[in-house]
């Protein structure tokens, strides 16, 4: 098979000093894209650059925080006047992890968490959508994590990288008529959040099984011109890589007349995960309606 190879193409990635963004940014280089290495450790983005070039790529730091609206735009305007274009928008960046239980995560934690992982990434998409608009093209991937899903001693987290599923989805439908695809990954690698899990057993598993490395191959992936979906969420991690789907059911219809003793006593219908269907926008659901709650487009 041919190589897969990005020449000619322009990369952000955020949070690209160390773990994971890291990686992305040395796999997309070492495929032929310019990179822009972005981290609010210049220290960081700087060695991550550094690496870049001297095994042969193309690669600047940014230093700028993707927090700040501003920032995100004064980072796609430099890029586009650096490279002249801009074609894959890879978010990684975001401070925070586990903060205990939910009464015990402070405000300022809850600020930091939520203004990194989830605004900064609003803000990055946010700056580069009307460029990828004008040239009907883009690549954009969103970083959440199986947090998402609901986990014990990290609920700010869950909350932002929940806020990125929606994000992504509604991107996705958004950027479809202007050939902008929008991505989920969920990674699983041993970064430095993964080492404040408060489980023993859970960090030495994923120190010992999970190198970030093993995650980036999805990532580029997701931003490839050659991607064909969009509004996917997946999962990588330990040479692994898997869809995550959301899926809803047709549970009960009692009509709108049902009473709260209707619900009650169809309960296992409505708990019925039998004949399950893909949703990839909130108008899939609308399917398993029926009689006069029928939709038609």
């Amino acid at each position: 098979m041919d190589d897969v190879r990005f020449d000619d193409r322009v990369a952000i990635v955020t949070g690209a000093g160390r773990g994971l963004g890291r990686e992305h940014a040395l796999l997309l280089a070492s495929r032929g894209a310019q990179v822009i290495v972005n981290d609010v450790s210049e220290e960081h983005a700087d060695a991550t650059v550094t690496d870049i070039v001297a095994a042969g790529g193309t690669a600047v730091a940014d230093s700028r925080s993707v927090a700040e609206p501003d920032a995100a735009r004064a980072i796609v305007d430099s890029t586009i006047e650096r490279f002249g274009d801009l074609h894959i928008v890879l978010n990684n960046a975001g401070r925070g992890g586990p903060t205990g239980s939910f009464t015990d995560t402070t405000d300022r934690q809850l600020e930091t968490i939520l203004s990194t992982h989830l605004i900064g990434t609003w803000n990055m998409c946010q700056a580069a959508w009307p460029h990828f608009v004008t040239r009907t093209f883009g690549r954009i991937l969103v970083t959440s994590s199986a947090a998402a899903i609901g986990s014990l001693g990290m609920p700010a987290y869950s909350v932002a990288k929940a806020g990125l599923i929606g994000l992504t989805r509604s991107l996705a439908n958004e950027g479809a008529e202007h050939g902008i695809t929008v991505n989920c990954l969920m990674p699983i690698g041993y970064t430095r959040s993964a080492a404040l899990n408060p489980h023993d057993d859970t960090r030495r598993w994923m120190e010992e099984n999970f190198p970030p490395s093993a995650c980036s191959p999805a990532a580029c992936w997701l931003v490839h011109d050659d991607i064909d979906v969009t509004g996917r969420i997946v999962t990588a991690g330990a040479g692994r890589s898997s869809l995550i789907s959301t899926v809803g059911h047709p549970g009960w219809s009692g009509g709108p007349e049902l009473t709260l003793e209707d619900v009650r006593a169809q309960w296992p219908q409505v708990l019925d995960t039998s004949h399950g269907r893909d949703l990839l926008t909130s108008r899939d659901d609308l399917v398993f309606f029926e009689g006069p709650a029928a939709w038609s487009d």
